[in-house]
């Protein structure tokens, strides 16, 4: 859910916060006959011991109930052909002023990936992240085409099952206990075409292959948390446990063979983050600490073996097994206070942050029905820590319509890797300055600016260093023995916006520049087979990125129509190393997205987008590929009466020669009395078959190809509960 474009910080219902995040189970489930009112709550400060001290730039959202006692929800059945189709679902809520509880059992096969409602979508889970390891390393995959631009489901073969409790209780002084638990169990096919086209200055590389993925996710995730946040005092502890026993199976044929591939890539973690704020004197004292461990046991069998010029001397062999464990510790602590005096308010925060990590590896081969370890050079005992002492000191300074913030990071960074099997290793300390400047500026009730500028330095996770070769795929032999990779980014934005909700105009403006230097360059030898060995090369090289972003929105009060215009620009430059040729890139992405919703009479209404995208490779100045990509969508809804809808959904693409034209239809009925729907969908009417998208990198060109789902007809029965 965004407001002005940007997410929303929280979700409310009535006051509290159940979901943390995971909004999604209750915006797509809560009836909304129980609710009264829909409440934006701009520049929301989420602490309430801040308010009044620090500003704040989201807004949150708060959902007010029809009754002090609420209990709702939503139970769902559904069944379809063809292959045979379910979808159910039941949700039951239960909402008063101290207790609120939501469970969930949500089960479908109908490309419906209901999971991705259990995803955390404020800012603040991603900013709160950028520090921290990455949960899933996901150093090993099977090979895969990435997920088409269309809905998903006209592409996800799913079977999922999902199980999701939520509680929420207050208790004495002014505390809250929450529990959040979910288990998932999903299994995904996944059939597609890929045909990769890789340039340089001197030839043009083109490969073909063909997918047929099976996908295994089970994932269990609890989270508990108690909470206190009033005037005086702000506690909140998260304490988080994880399980993941995922596996993959992959076919792949490559014009030649028929490749197999097996990954197995369990996940467990553990954490605990705690985050406090009390007032000493007049200042406002704030401790956070952060503590995770997790482990990641992964293995990678291919079929027959790859790379057996590096691995067997040139001579085929059956069998390539990848294994890799890597287990890490990590630990974040900090204590900070904010001081305000007259319009300043000033907050300096000290902390401390140590990583410990092994990352084991190790390459075997069946050759001749014999396994033996591929030595030496392709195996890791690596032992990295990262240890990190940083002082962020923050100045606010706000005067009616005008808030000035300065930011002034500073950390003393420390990385020592050492391989004891390839004695091997590195050690890196360095000591950076990260300031950062912003003016938001409300030049009337409808006008407002904003102008930032900051520079950033940062070094590569040390996830990605490893001097043994890594199978990372069965087409990916990698190795990262150069120093770490750093990083400096210097970046500017500027942002206008004008918004009148009396004449219902609302239009926005923004820039970004961004310089990037980077210590390393990363080598792609691409083999005559489609096969990659990429190494670091200690080659500097520098970045240009450009952006513009343009919104205008209106409403016509007596066509009762919105016309919106969304327009996004951005080039790229930069410097690819290809086998072993160093040349210049280019890339540009234009986005033109105009939308139009009007009410063609009392009963009948539509709304229309077109999205209009331009991309284009250039290889030392030389176009390579130009990219256009179209698509428009059509709906129309009517409403023969109180309780019956009838609607036609249309979508039409056209990248390049090839064109998809789907069309859906759905009829509802509503028995008002029981406030039960019966609904009766017919999705992909011409029962297309394929999809080919265009995508494109730095020197390359992906054209996907992928099989969709069938022509299906549905029928079923959503009542509130």
């Amino acid at each position: 859910i965004l407001y002005q474009g940007l997410p929303v910080e929280k979700f409310y219902v009535e006051g509290l916060d159940l979901m943390d995040g995971r909004y999604a189970v209750v915006s797509k489930n809560l009836p909304q006959n129980s609710v009264s009112a829909v409440e934006i709550l701009e520049n929301h400060q989420p602490l309430r011991i801040l308010e009044d001290r620090v500003t704040s730039q989201q807004a949150s959202l708060n959902l007010k109930l029809k009754r002090d006692v609420t209990v709702t929800g939503t139970a769902k059945t559904g069944v379809g052909a063809s292959p045979l189709l379910w979808d159910v679902n039941v949700t039951p809520m239960a909402f008063t002023k101290n207790f609120q509880l939501l469970a969930s059992y949500q089960s479908n096969n109908n490309g419906n990936d209901v999971a991705q409602q259990l995803e955390a979508l404020s800012l603040h889970d991603f900013l709160k992240n950028i520090d921290r390891p990455y949960e899933n390393s996901e150093i090993l995959s099977i090979q895969h085409t990435s997920p088409p631009e269309i809905s998903q489901n006209r592409y996800l073969d799913n079977n999922i099952h999902l199980l999701n409790f939520n509680g929420l209780q207050r208790i004495s002084g002014d505390y809250q206990l929450r529990a959040n638990l979910f288990y998932i169990n999903d299994y995904q096919s996944e059939k597609a075409a890929l045909q990769r086209t890789l340039y340089n200055p001197i030839d043009t590389l083109t490969f073909t292959e063909l997918f047929d993925n099976k996908l295994f996710k089970k994932y269990f995730y609890g989270e508990f948390t108690l909470n206190r946040n009033v005037k005086t005092n702000y506690l909140n502890n998260e304490f988080k446990i994880q399980s993941r026993w995922d596996n993959q199976t992959g076919l792949v044929y490559d014009g030649n063979d028929y490749i197999k591939q097996s990954l197995n890539i369990p996940f467990s973690a553990v954490s605990n983050e705690l985050r406090s704020v009390n007032p000493i004197g007049n200042q406002l004292v704030e401790f956070n600490s952060f503590i995770s461990y997790d482990n990641h046991p992964h293995n990678l069998r291919v079929n027959p073996g790859q790379f057996e010029d590096v691995l067997n001397s040139g001579v085929a062999y059956e069998t390539v097994n990848q294994h890799l464990n890597l287990e890490r510790f990590f630990t974040d602590n900090s204590a900070g206070f904010v001081v305000g005096w007259k319009r300043v308010s000033f907050s300096p925060r000290l902390g401390f942050s140590y990583r410990d990590q092994l990352l084991e590896s190790s390459i075997y081969k069946l050759f001749q029905e014999t396994e033996m370890k591929v030595e030496p050079g392709f195996e890791n005992q690596l032992d990295g820590r990262h240890s990190r002492i940083y002082l962020n000191t923050d100045v606010e300074y706000k005067k009616s319509n005008l808030t000035i913030k300065v930011r002034m990071p500073l950390s003393l960074n420390q990385i020592h890797m050492s391989d004891s099997k390839l004695n091997q290793g590195q050690k890196l300390e360095r000591l950076f300055l990260d300031p950062s400047l912003s003016v938001d500026y409300k030049i009337s009730n409808f006008w407002r600016t904003r102008v930032a500028w900051g520079i950033t330095n940062r070094l590569d996770d040390i996830d990605g260093i490893y001097y043994g070769y890594v199978l990372r795929s069965y087409r990916n032999l990698s190795q990262n023995a150069a120093p770490i990779s750093e990083t400096f980014r210097q970046n500017f934005s500027a942002f206008l916006s004008y918004r009148n909700p009396i004449t219902s105009f609302f239009n926005t403006l923004s820039y970004v520049y961004v310089v990037s230097q980077n210590n390393l360059t990363y080598s792609t030898s691409v083999q005559d087979d489609g096969t990659s060995v990429i190494v670091a090369e200690n080659l500097p090289q520098t970045n240009y990125l450009q952006s513009i972003h343009g919104y205008s929105s209106k409403y016509f009060s007596g066509l009762k129509s919105t016309l919106s215009l969304r327009v996004n620009y951005s080039q790229l430059k930069a410097k690819s190393l290809l086998n072993d040729e160093l040349f210049n890139t280019k890339n540009q992405f234009l986005n033109v997205k105009p939308s139009l919703g009007f009410r063609i009479s009392s009963w009948v209404n539509s709304d229309y987008e077109m999205n209009a995208i331009f991309i284009r490779t250039f290889i030392e100045n030389n176009r390579k590929s130009n990219i256009s990509m179209l698509r428009h969508v059509l709906n129309l809804f009517a409403f023969p009466a109180k309780n019956q809808l009838i609607s036609l959904s249309s979508e039409y693409y056209h990248y390049g020669g090839n064109d998809n034209f789907f069309v859906d239809a759905l009829y509802r009925y509503t028995l008002t009395d029981r406030k039960i729907d019966l609904e009766l969908r017919w999705n992909n009417i011409f029962n297309n078959q394929t999809y080919t998208t265009l995508q494109a990198s730095s020197f390359t060109v992906f054209e996907s190809t992928y099989n969709l789902r069938p022509s299906q007809v549905f029928i079923s029965v959503r009542f509130s509960l």
